[in-house]
């Protein structure tokens, strides 16, 4: 489902939420693709010497949430120019996460967007903090 119809829609200041429960699955899947088997992700034992309560889902994972908003929300291609993120707090397998994108910049002549991103878990505790700049390609105009 797309949230805007256009590009020309939005306004900075616009904003979606949506949530994800991050699963053992998306991690199996996740851990495999990308190769990073950082014991805290695979490991509840070396998660537990490390101070977590249980093993991590990888950060990457939880920000790409943010991948979300451009590839899935957004009315036409957006292929991100630059990603940032931070990571006060970890999110652990069966965590609900909600991510809060809003746009922050939008710049029609150069048709440059930026989104913001945070992410909180089900107590409120703020998880993900990101932000990606790109160009939108508006392409809906040549359908």
């Amino acid at each position: 489902m797309r949230h805007f119809t256009t590009w020309t829609d939005m306004q900075v200041g616009d904003s979606v939420t949506f949530y994800r429960t991050f699963t053992e699955g998306d991690v199996s899947t996740f851990t495999g693709v990308t190769g990073d088997f950082n014991p805290i992700h695979v490991d509840p034992g070396a998660a537990a010497l490390c101070g977590f309560k249980d093993r991590v889902v990888p950060g990457l994972l939880t920000g790409s949430m943010l991948t979300h908003a451009g590839g899935t929300l957004l009315p036409e291609p957006y292929p991100a120019g630059r990603m940032s993120f931070r990571f006060p707090a970890p999110v652990y397998i069966g965590d609900t996460i909600c991510a809060r994108i809003e746009v922050t910049e939008k710049d029609p002549v150069k048709n440059k967007l930026t989104l913001r991103m945070i992410c909180t878990n089900q107590q409120g505790r703020v998880v993900v903090e990101g932000e990606v700049s790109g160009k939108i390609i508006p392409i809906s105009h040549r359908r």
